[in-house]
């Protein structure tokens, strides 16, 4: 298949690169944490960030698609499951994946260059190390990148499905931020606590989706142009 060596290389590049710094980051962060309790808190809840989630997507979507083109000499064998796995790839890509470093590297890198505050909870910036930094919030789009560029994907007859996932996503995500500040009290994110009871508060929230939406329109052109020819219209 055209490119399979090229998509085996990125998938097992990026599993190695995101289990290498979770690693690093688990040995980096446990003993800073220790003794702190405003840290051990940001600790706890490092699984309700919105980049933790987008990692944790990629490394999945890099494991399961890796397995896909390691058995693709035996695919033919196992027609029905091919088909169901990869049209859980191309949604789980295509509908949240994608939008979702989009959404990380524009939100993250436009709050952290124009006030750092309004990104990282208190005194927690110094938790994470510039590679790790680098790692989880800019590294994330090139390797979505090489997907678009090494692996043909059907145009989608309808959009609807895709873009139902997608909102589902982000609205289950805004859910758990609620969730978290109805728990315990605070916004995961500071710039939520400055903007809450006011009208930027929903403003806020419409922007970061009208991202996700706008990265999910704009891989489609992006992968014609990419492809020509060779991309065909799907389901």
């Amino acid at each position: 298949m055209e490119y399979r060596k090229h998509r085996i290389f990125g998938y097992s590049l990026a599993i190695f690169i995101h289990v290498a710094n979770l690693v690093y980051m688990g040995i980096y962060i446990a003993p800073r944490v220790y003794g702190n309790p405003k840290l051990t808190k940001f600790n706890n809840l490092q699984p309700r960030f919105f980049t933790i989630w987008t990692l944790m997507l990629q490394l999945t979507y890099s494991a399961v698609s890796l397995i896909c083109e390691l058995t693709f000499e035996n695919a033919t064998k196992r027609k029905n499951i091919t088909r169901y796995v990869n049209g859980f790839r191309n949604v789980l890509f295509s509908s949240i994946l994608w939008p979702s470093c989009w959404v990380v590297a524009i939100v993250f890198w436009s709050l952290y260059l124009y006030d750092i505050d309004l990104i990282f909870p208190e005194h927690t910036s110094e938790l994470l190390h510039p590679i790790s930094n680098h790692i989880m919030h800019t590294l994330i789009v090139p390797i979505s990148v090489w997907e678009v560029l090494y692996r043909p994907r059907s145009l989608p007859r309808s959009h609807r499905k895709y873009v139902y996932h997608l909102l589902l996503f982000f609205a289950f995500y805004f859910t758990v931020l609620i969730y978290t500040y109805i728990e315990r009290g605070l916004w995961i994110y500071p710039i939520f606590a400055k903007f809450y009871g006011t009208i930027f508060f929903p403003l806020l929230h419409l922007a970061v989706t009208g991202i996700a939406i706008s990265a999910y329109v704009i891989q489609w052109p992006l992968a014609k142009y990419v492809w020509r020819q060779n991309i065909k219209k799907g389901l």
